[in-house]
C-alpha cells in the first residue's frame, strides 16, 4: 500500500507538478515551515507562486490559466472560510471587482470585515486594481482620522443602505441620489521593506520578493556559509572562519544577572534565523549595528565556550552589508558563454563601465565547453567601480567579484 502511494506520489510530481505542488502547499497551509520549503521547491523547478488576488485566488492554493500557482486567500491570517466563499460567490455571480469601491459595494460587508480588507490589502490581494498602491489603504492624515480602508467600508455600508431602501420602499419610485466614490489619498508608496515586513505580518512568509534581494553580489561572493548550514552542522565547522549576512528581525539590549550589558538579536538570509549575542567589549563595540531592519556581514569563529565541550559563535566583525561591496571591490570578471557576446551585449556592457568609472580591473571570460575555448582578457581602456557590477547583476549577467 505504502508503495503503491509512493509510486502515484512520484507520477502526479512528474507529470503534473504544479497542481500537485498547489495541492501540497493546500494540504500544509498552517506549517510554516513546510508552505516555505515547497514555495522554494516550486521556483526552482520553474512555477512561480504568485501572491494573492482579489479577481483570481480561490479558497485553497490552484494553478491559475498561465500555469503557475496562485496563494489561495485562507493562506492569508485573518481571513475567514466564510468571507473567502463570500468573495467568491460575489466574484462568480457578477464578476471581476473592477477597484476597491466596486469591491466594497458588491460584498457582505458584516462577513468580509476590516480585518478581512487589511489582509487582503497587506498581502497584496488588491495589487490588480490600477492606479492605487498599498500604502494609500491605510493612509491618515492625522492620527485620529480614520483610515482609508475604514472610509471606503462606511462608502460601501452606506451604498448598499441606500440600495436596500430603495428595493423596499412602498412604491420603488424615488429617485436614488448618487452616492459619490470616496477620493484616493495621495503618499508615497511602502518601501521595498516595509512591504515585505507586512506580507510576512500575514502571510508568514515574503511574497513579492525578500529584503536581501537587492545584495545577491554580497552575499554570492562575501559570504562562505548560509545560516541554515551553522543551524544544522556546527560541529563541522569548528575552528572555521565564517562569513555570513542577513537582516535584523529582532533585536534586544539586555543584562547579565551581574549587571552587564548585552546585545542579542535574530539574523536572517534566505535559508534559515540565527539567534546571536555580543557581550562585554564586543558588545560596546558591536551595539550600534543592533537594530531591526539593519543588513549585517558578520565574520565570526565556531570555537568551544570557555572550557565546555559546547560550541558558540564568537563574533569578530561586524559591517553594514552596503559598505561591503564597495569596500572589498578590486574589480569584476563577466562570465560569457561564445554564444551570448554578440555586438548590442558588447555596446550595453561598455556603456555602463563609461558611466560606472572607476579604479577596478574589468575582465571579460568567455567559454564554450564543446569547442573547448576558456579564455579570460582583460580591459586595458576601461576600469570601473563597484555600482558597474551591481548594474550589470541587475542585467542578469553573470559575475564573479574580486
Amino acid at each position: 500500500c505504502y508503495s503503491l502511494v509512493a509510486y502515484q506520489t512520484a507520477y502526479l510530481k512528474a507529470h503534473y507538478p504544479a497542481e500537485y505542488m498547489a495541492a501540497v502547499l493546500s494540504r500544509n497551509v498552517n506549517d510554516l515551515t513546510k508552505i516555505t520549503q515547497f514555495m522554494d521547491e516550486s521556483k526552482k523547478i520553474g512555477i512561480p507562486v504568485l501572491s494573492p488576488d482579489i479577481n483570481e485566488s480561490q479558497l485553497n492554493f490552484f494553478v491559475n490559466t498561465a500555469g503557475a500557482i496562485r496563494f489561495g486567500l485562507c493562506a492569508v491570517k485573518g481571513i475567514g472560510e466564510a468571507a473567502v466563499e463570500s468573495i467568491i460567490e460575489e466574484r462568480n455571480a457578477n464578476g471581476p471587482f473592477t477597484d476597491a469601491f466596486d469591491l466594497v459595494k458588491r460584498i457582505n460587508l458584516r462577513t468580509v470585515n476590516k480585518r478581512c480588507i487589511d489582509a487582503m490589502v497587506m498581502s497584496g490581494a488588491f495589487d490588480s486594481f490600477e492606479n492605487s498602491h498599498r500604502a494609500q489603504y491605510f493612509f491618515q492624515e492625522h492620527s485620529e482620522d480614520s483610515s482609508f480602508i475604514e472610509k471606503i467600508i462606511k462608502h460601501g455600508n452606506n451604498v448598499q443602505g441606500q440600495a436596500d431602501s430603495a428595493q423596499h420602499s412602498l412604491f420603488g419610485e424615488e429617485e436614488e441620489v448618487q452616492i459619490s466614490d470616496p477620493k484616493l489619498p495621495v503618499c508615497e508608496p511602502w518601501t521595498k521593506l516595509q512591504q515585505l515586513k507586512l506580507e510576512r505580518e500575514v502571510t508568514g512568509i515574503y511574497l513579492s520578493g525578500h529584503p536581501l534581494d537587492d545584495f545577491r553580489i554580497e552575499m554570492n561572493n562575501f559570504c562562505n556559509v548560509k545560516i541554515q548550514r551553522i543551524n544544522e552542522d556546527l560541529k563541522s565547522l569548528k575552528g572555521r572562519e565564517l562569513s555570513f549576512a542577513g537582516i535584523i528581525t529582532s533585536m534586544a539590549h539586555k543584562t547579565t544577572k551581574t549587571g552587564k550589558p548585552f546585545g542579542s538579536f535574530v539574523l536572517e538570509d534566505y535559508t534559515d534565523t540565527l539567534q546571536l549575542a555580543v557581550f562585554s567589549e564586543d558588545y560596546l563595540k558591536f551595539k550600534h549595528f543592533l537594530e531591526e531592519g539593519f543588513f549585517l556581514h558578520i565574520k565570526a569563529k565556531v570555537q568551544n565556550r570557555y572550557s565546555s565541550d559546547i560550541l558558540e559563535i564568537k563574533i569578530q566583525s561586524i559591517s553594514l552589508l552596503q559598505s561591503i561591496l564597495e569596500k572589498n571591490f578590486r574589480g569584476v570578471t563577466i562570465q560569457m558563454h561564445l554564444e551570448e557576446i554578440n555586438e548590442k551585449v558588447t555596446e550595453n556592457i561598455l556603456k555602463l563601465a563609461k558611466v560606472h568609472s572607476g579604479k577596478s580591473f574589468l575582465k571579460l571570460n568567455v567559454y564554450d565547453n564543446i569547442e573547448n575555448l576558456n579564455l579570460t582578457m582583460s580591459s586595458k581602456k576601461y576600469a570601473v567601480n563597484s555600482n558597474f557590477a551591481k548594474s550589470l547583476d541587475s542585467a542578469g549577467f553573470r559575475l564573479k567579484i574580486e
